[in-house]
């Protein structure tokens, strides 16, 4: 390539990248290769603390392990959905009390749900990846798990549905619950 020319290449490059939307970094960020990642993501044992009265349900394809690629770029997600028998505040209170104990502090104020309270907590680990509890909805629990949560379903009945995930890096390496 002539070297006059070098300049004028990388300054079209980076143009044309830019007023397109792509981005040659996350371009190295993929799902490819990420197989013994995501194995090892799933036998994260964080996953499968549970409450004592918590039974784990079958989520469908939504959940279990897999790499999510999208414009965002790549990362890990491993998940277990959880049916308890007793209240949203005790669950939280069984992981405020565990995830520390293996490791995790809280991160606070993520995610506020319709209702004003907060939908999703998220906890993070210096050398782990994060490790996130959700409350899906019982309009979720339907159409993303195939699951019918009955009746009392919106927290008014004496069963909890959540959901335990972990992410990390397409390396299985840490990843923050603010994504970084």
């Amino acid at each position: 390539m002539n070297m006059p020319r070098l300049p004028l290449f990388c300054a079209v490059l980076l143009v044309g990248t830019t007023l397109s939307g792509c981005s040659l970094l996350s371009l190295a960020e993929s799902c490819e290769g990420t197989e013994a990642a995501v194995t090892e993501l799933a036998q994260l044992p964080i996953l499968d603390v549970r409450p004592p009265r918590a039974t784990p349900v079958d989520g469908g394809e939504a959940l279990g392990a897999h790499c999510v690629d999208d414009t965002a770029g790549a990362w890990l997600q491993a998940g277990r959905l959880y049916a308890y028998e007793g209240s949203r505040t005790e669950v939280l209170e069984y992981y405020g009390r565990q995830a520390p104990a293996a490791g995790w502090r809280p991160v606070d104020d993520l995610d506020l749900g319709p209702d004003g309270r907060r939908a999703v907590f998220c906890f993070e680990s210096a050398t782990q990846p994060s490790v996130t509890l959700g409350f899906p909805s019982p309009r979720q629990l339907r159409e993303f798990y195939g699951v019918d949560p009955g009746p009392g379903a919106d927290g008014t009945g004496p069963r909890t549905w959540y959901i335990l995930s972990a992410e990390a890096t397409p390396d299985g390496s840490r990843m923050s619950c603010t994504g970084s």
